[in-house]
């Protein structure tokens, strides 16, 4: 696991980001400087107002007010102009960085284990995949812009207001910037903690509605929508509730920043007038202090928001954390499995277990010869479709050994095992797309004519290569879809085909169709046949039960 005890910027995702931001450092580094000439500008107009006051207006010198005023206009028009062409640029930089944190989590979640997804909601995947890794996104671009800006900003106003007048100077800092720090860093956990039950309740939701959307058939076989709904208010109140602490922490910043503003807009005004009664100062001084004032809070207020995406972040950071940090079952072996695979299986003394006290597999011995069709019978939760994931890797035995033609299958990679096994399963997965692009995912260079012979040869002719499969089940019989999985292991073309309770929920005429296809068009494969409920023990080159942790040999 991930230690969180260390400092965040250590943090694997971070790093990453940083990484990333490197890629586009000089696209950054023209967003940052085109934002300060920004800034600049904006800068100018207290200024500009000094002189069209004192040295336009009260002297009368038309020349100067003209020219202070087509100024005044033309420094916010190329500030403008300066905006649109950071947009882009922008654009480029934070969508590097959210694609490029989004592929490495992804990446990780595909190398995870079926149990880690047993043992965790979708929604909560879905909610740290978007909204997670958003906020690290934002802190990694936005923060340091904001913080580059802010700084920047402050100096420049500082150092302008010091060279016009450093007593005014000293009173617009001394009203304008203790007090809003203070209230910032009194509410720093009051802002992370009501971001992190905000995330929580959202997730809530999500896992929620993902859940239900995934089970509409039984709400709706068992009349059950009226609950589901009542269900649904529940997790919006409780989400409600969330946003409403986490908006009254964000007013109660923003009200004690703005009270603080007020407060020292005040102090400048007496302070200010109090000079301009004694002479020390002019009125166009005054008035150009009362800009610079308002000048001073934006870049403290940006820097305070920074502080408060800080917070956040350790928020995102956390939730991310967990995920990465979830252990995956790595192959990582240097062995090579033979080019040409027999397909020959070993088990020797394999132990597995879930939970140290309810063994699956204790000193299970196996041996499969090459090219055989097996069948393995067992009862529900016996380990049959346990079986099949320490087959694929999925799962890494707790001890002992599994081989395949000779070698240790813990010894190879994992992509050199996969495209060696195959697995049907009793509901196959497609994507939500066409027949042909499900199949391309296994050979994306299978030309259109190969698939349309290989539909045909399996019974599918009815199908076109564009008929919609994936999110619907209607959408094909469970015939249709147990064909066209097979399909898809053909196009594979394993050494190793396991079907897993396949045809568990399907007639004896559409079993025994599977069944000739099986022996026709995988006829050198090595096949394992796991079901529990076994209609023929005949024609079985390996008959097996799998009972208390063991296999046991039945004679046919």
């Amino acid at each position: 696991m991930i230690s969180f005890s260390s400092t965040l910027w250590h943090h694997p995702l971070l790093r990453r980001g940083w990484q990333l931001l490197a890629v586009r450092r000089w696209v950054a580094l023209r967003v940052a400087a085109l934002s300060g000439v920004a800034s600049l500008l904006a800068l100018l107009q207290p200024w500009l107002s000094k002189v069209l006051i004192d040295d336009g207006a009260l002297t009368g010198d038309l020349k100067v007010l003209a020219g202070t005023a087509g100024l005044m206009l033309l420094a916010p028009l190329l500030g403008l102009a300066l905006e649109s062409f950071t947009r882009f640029d922008y654009l480029d930089v934070s969508s590097h960085i959210l694609f490029g944190l989004r592929e490495r989590v992804f990446e990780h979640l595909q190398t995870l284990s079926p149990i880690y997804y047993s043992r965790i909601g979708f929604g909560d995947l879905v909610s740290r995949f978007d909204g997670d890794i958003a906020e690290v996104q934002r802190f990694l671009v936005d923060g340091p812009l904001a913080l580059i800006n802010g700084l920047f900003s402050l100096v420049s106003v500082i150092s302008i207001m010091a060279f016009l007048n450093f007593s005014m100077t000293l009173v617009v800092l001394l009203a304008m910037l203790p007090l809003p720090l203070l209230h910032a860093l009194r509410k720093r956990s009051a802002v992370e903690n009501s971001a992190r039950e905000v995330k929580r309740q959202s997730t809530r939701l999500s896992n929620f509605f993902i859940d239900s959307l995934r089970a509409v058939k039984l709400i709706q076989s068992s009349n059950g929508e009226s609950a589901r709904l009542d269900l649904l208010r529940k997790r919006h109140a409780d989400y409600h509730q969330a946003l409403k602490a986490a908006q009254q922490t964000g007013f109660a910043l923003a009200a004690g920043q703005r009270i603080a503003g007020l407060i020292g807009t005040t102090l400048i005004f007496g302070c200010g007038g109090y000079l301009l009664s004694r002479g020390q100062i002019t009125i166009g001084l005054l008035v150009a202090f009362i800009g610079y004032g308002g000048r001073v809070a934006a870049p403290v207020h940006t820097l305070l928001g920074v502080l408060a995406g800080w917070q956040r972040l350790r928020v995102s950071l956390e939730r991310l954390s967990e995920v990465l940090g979830a252990e995956s079952p790595r192959l990582t072996g240097k062995a090579i499995l033979p080019e040409v695979l027999r397909g020959e299986l070993v088990l020797e003394q394999v132990n597995f277990h879930y939970d140290q006290a309810k063994p699956v597999l204790h000193q299970a011995c196996l041996h499969i010869p090459a090219g055989s069709k097996v069948l393995l019978i067992g009862a529900s939760g016996a380990g049959k479709s346990t079986l099949a994931d320490l087959l694929l890797g999925h799962l890494q035995p707790c001890s002992g050994k599994i081989y395949m033609d000779g070698v240790a299958i813990d010894q190879v990679t994992a992509a050199d095992l996969r495209r060696r096994v195959a697995v049907v399963e009793q509901e196959p997965v497609f994507f939500p797309s066409t027949v042909a692009e499900n199949l391309r995912m296994i050979q994306p260079v299978a030309e259109d004519e190969l698939l349309v012979e290989l539909l045909a040869s399996l019974g599918l002719e009815t199908l076109s290569l564009e008929t919609p499969v994936g999110g619907i089940k209607a959408a094909l019989s469970r015939g249709q879809r147990l064909r066209l999985a097979l399909a898809r292991a053909l196009l594979q073309n394993p050494s190793v085909l396991i079907l897993d309770e396949t045809t568990s929920a399907v007639d004896q005429s559409l079993e025994q169709q599977l069944l000739e296809l099986l022996y026709t068009r995988f006829a050198t494969c090595t096949c394992l046949f796991i079901t529990h409920h076994p209609r023929n023990l005949q024609g079985w080159d390996v008959c097996c039960r799998l009972r208390d942790g063991a296999f046991e040999r039945i004679l046919t």
